[in-house]
Parts: structure tokens; C-alpha cells; sequence
């Protein structure tokens, strides 16, 4: 592993935690702007704002771990985990929003 590639992947996966906590907090605050929505399904969404940019910086901070532990790599795989806990939040989303226009 490279210490350069190490540093841009970690610099970009702190990139995506802010891109990731503006698109929960502007597609949360619409969806609870709507009072169909219920406090169950706002807390997963209040949820969603710490946890997808914690995942990007987890998976920086466990790629940045394996490079000092002299990991191969195959360790920059790690810099995915974000990608694939925003696929969950866009479906459910995606659900929401959908079950909102359906109440009308």
C-alpha cells in the first residue's frame, strides 16, 4: 500500500462524509417537513445523518489502520463500506417518498 494513495483515499472518503450528512439533512428535512411521516421513520432518518458519514470515516480510519499494520492492497476495499451503507438509506428513501405521494 501506498501512503500516497492511502492519504488521497482517506481525504476523499472525508470528501464523501460531508457530501453524504448534506444529501441526509436536505432529503431528511424535506421528507420531515411532510406530517405524514412518523416518529419511528424520522428516527431512522435523524440515524442516518451520523451514520453514513461514519461510515466513511470508519473505513478511512481502518484503511489508514491496515497501511501502518503493513496490510496489502486489498485493504483499500474498505473505502467501499460507505458506498455500501448509502445503498440501504437510498432504497428506504426511495420507499418513503413513494409511500408519501401514495397517502395523498
Amino acid at each position: 500500500m501506498s501512503i500516497g494513495w492511502t492519504l488521497l483515499g482517506t481525504f476523499g472518503q472525508l470528501v464523501l462524509a460531508y457530501l453524504l450528512f448534506m444529501l441526509v439533512a436536505f432529503s431528511g428535512g424535506g421528507l420531515a417537513s411532510n406530517s405524514r411521516v412518523s416518529p419511528a421513520q424520522m428516527q431512522l432518518l435523524d440515524w442516518s445523518l451520523f451514520a453514513l458519514p461514519g461510515s466513511c470515516a470508519l473505513s478511512a480510519a481502518i484503511v489508514s489502520g491496515l497501511h501502518w499494520a503493513g496490510g496489502s492492497a486489498r485493504c483499500y476495499g474498505w473505502y467501499a463500506l460507505p458506498l455500501a451503507a448509502a445503498v440501504p438509506y437510498f432504497s428506504y428513501l426511495s420507499m418513503l417518498t413513494r409511500q408519501i405521494r401514495n397517502r395523498r
